[in-house]
């Protein structure tokens, strides 16, 4: 069970992060210039249906986070207990934990609120201040998402090496 829950937890965490690495890497250049004409749409488009993917994603990682402390041997009543956060690994759980309740706050903000609010200002009143300031914040908090997320990855690569 162990094996089989650490595989589907990271396959899930490889696409929710290889979608964001993707998107700055790759997606936010090529918009830049051949694509400018076309980014609002593109954003608008690809960002519903990432965001979307990644809502059904969350709670199949903790699905798959609990499997995996189960199948490695933490028994539920341990994991419940106080003093398994005062261990090593209880401590560094704690803050993956900790920063992955922050992510779903992080990306709520992003794809409920400013999110479609920068893509209902691109549409009505493009070019304005207000619309920049949405458009901005919203690449900011995606760029915030993504560093938490490979802050979790670097909780989850110590976690493992206990």
């Amino acid at each position: 069970m162990y094996s089989w829950a650490v595989f589907f937890h990271l396959i899930l965490v490889s696409f929710w992060l290889g979608g964001m690495l993707f998107t700055a890497a790759v997606l936010v250049p090529a918009t830049r210039k051949k694509l400018a004409g076309h980014k609002t749409l593109l954003f608008t488009e690809l960002g519903y249906r990432f965001s979307r993917l990644s809502w059904i994603i969350f709670p199949l990682l903790v699905l798959t986070g609990i499997l995996a402390l189960t199948g490695r041997g933490f028994a539920l009543d341990t994991i419940l207990s106080a003093d398994f956060w005062k261990t090593t690994y209880g401590g560094r759980l704690f803050i993956k934990l900790h920063v992955f309740g922050l992510v779903l706050i992080v990306s709520g903000i992003h794809d409920f609120w400013l999110g479609p609010k920068a893509v209902q200002l691109m549409d009505s009143e493009p070019g304005t201040s207000k619309c920049n300031i949405y458009r901005k914040a919203t690449s900011w908090i995606g760029r915030v998402n993504l560093i938490l997320g490979l802050v979790i990855l670097a909780y989850a690569v110590k976690l493992v090496r206990l």
